[in-house]
């Protein structure tokens, strides 16, 4: 499959013919960010959309979290997962919602939201094992690290399903794929989309980043986040590993080790149990695309 010239300006520029995110989800993170708030005060934000919050309260339910007996009501899913969960589980939800691809499908998303998914999860796990201060953060960065794959397909199809063919044909990786067709890049078009969308400011540089992992190609960044970057690379790899999901290839590389050695880890005695932990979550986490019902509907 030939895929037709395009430039990243012409790409970035269709942007806007995605859809938005609610305005639940930016009152919800001005909220949150508020040390004044109350658990009411959320959930006055939240009540505005029935069905957020049903999926909210679904999620906060799936084997992932484990609460106790479960929860139905906002407030008590707020006091087991805590502000910055529940402000990520509204984020994910409404992400999916919008970068639903509609109609009939020449490619798997199910399997690309499962992929997506995985990351975000692997990323939260090796965000914890580190000591990250905030790894929901991680899962969301790790959750919409390839959403400019989703925004090419949704703009440009064939485009998209062509640099997928090339992987596939000759095992690169979809990244080394697209730089050699010379088709712009998913990471700048994702970062252009989150910033489009005005998301959380560590969002932007993982996704543009995610595939870089010689620091001194982002030595510009802070330290905070070039280290987001490190554990949101490490999940991808991880997770690729597992095979879990399809993001557009199928090109396992090996252990990073100069990434598992930033981190504070020892690749020859971490590595294989960090890859354990992150499957066992992944395996209590397998309910989460369920839940949230993108493609098929």
């Amino acid at each position: 499959m030939a895929a037709k010239e395009i430039t990243q300006d012409q790409i970035v520029n269709r942007l806007d013919e995605l859809p938005t995110l609610p305005t639940v989800v930016y009152e919800l993170t001005k909220i949150i960010n508020d040390p004044m708030s109350s658990t009411n005060d959320v959930e006055k934000v939240m009540n505005s959309d029935l069905s957020l919050t049903t999926k909210v309260l679904k999620l906060a339910n799936s084997a992932y979290y484990a609460i106790p007996g479960g929860v139905t009501s906002l407030s008590r899913a707020i006091g087991y997962l805590g502000f910055d969960t529940v402000n990520q589980l509204v984020l994910s939800a409404s992400i999916f919602e919008a970068l639903d691809v509609k109609g009939p499908q020449r490619f798997d998303m199910n399997e690309f939201w499962r992929h997506s998914i995985g990351v975000a999860i692997a990323s939260e796990v090796v965000a914890k094992k580190v000591h990250h201060p905030t790894p929901s953060d991680m899962f969301t960065a790790g959750l919409i690290h390839d959403m400019g794959k989703v925004a090419l397909y949704t703009l440009e199809q064939d485009t998209m399903l062509a640099i997928v063919e090339k992987a596939e044909k000759e095992n690169l990786s979809y990244n080394d794929a697209e730089i050699q067709m010379k088709i712009p890049a998913h990471t700048v078009i994702g970062q252009a989309l989150s910033k489009k969308w005005a998301l959380p400011p560590v969002i932007p540089a993982v996704i543009r980043f995610h595939h870089d992992k010689v620091h001194n190609q982002r030595a510009y960044l802070p330290s905070d986040t070039n280290r987001n970057i490190d554990i949101v690379y490490l999940a991808n790899i991880l997770v690729h590993a597992l095979k879990f999901g399809y993001s557009g290839h199928k090109k396992i590389l090996g252990a990073p080790i100069d990434v598992i050695e930033r981190l504070g880890m020892k690749p020859e005695t971490d590595f294989k149990p960090l890859l354990a932990e992150v499957k066992i979550s992944l395996d209590r986490g397998s309910d989460f695309l369920r839940v949230l019902g993108t493609s098929g509907k």
